[in-house]
């Protein structure tokens, strides 16, 4: 099995359903006293949960195109097209978000690239209509989701609860 082989897919998506289902312990985590989100850690989380859910399924999609599709290329070439245009309507909302600090609209070039590198494998330019353009994909939406994770539970030194030595 090499690196780009198929056969992760079933395991990026254990891994995937893993992070969402931290998704409670962040939820615990992240109460304030009065049981309201900020509206950056509600955004984070929300995009936690998302990329996941994602993950998951673009780890699921190519054996649902296969049930129809035979021919390996045009299998990779029609999931490359699905996750490309899912990528860029969801850096589009990300854009759109209100709550979106600048930092984050900029950070979705990426995704647009992503989203490009994609469509030219989709087209066969440039790529064989290979699976390996099809992984980047998903490994973006599993480590934006784990990236999230890591934002939404890492306390910052200055919010920490200070013991008292004696």
């Amino acid at each position: 099995m090499g690196m780009a082989d198929p056969s992760l897919l079933p395991t990026l998506a254990e891994i995937a359903v893993a992070l969402a289902g931290f998704s409670a312990i962040v939820v615990l985590f992240r109460r304030t006293n009065e049981g309201r989100w900020r509206a950056e850690d509600a955004d984070q989380f929300n995009g936690m949960v998302i990329h996941a859910v994602f993950a998951a399924l673009f780890c699921l999609l190519p054996a649902m195109i296969e049930v129809f599709v035979q021919d390996p290329r045009l299998l990779w070439a029609i999931a490359s097209a699905v996750l490309a245009l899912q990528i860029v309507g969801h850096a589009t909302g990300v854009i759109l978000l209100a709550s979106t600090n600048p930092s984050g609209r900029a950070s979705m070039v990426l995704g647009y690239g992503l989203a490009a590198l994609l469509a030219l494998n989709a087209a066969g330019v440039g790529f064989d209509r290979a699976f390996g353009p099809y992984l980047l994909g998903v490994l973006w939406h599993l480590l934006l989701s784990g990236a999230l994770f890591v934002l939404l539970v890492w306390v910052p030194a200055d919010q920490r609860v200070k013991e008292d030595k004696p």
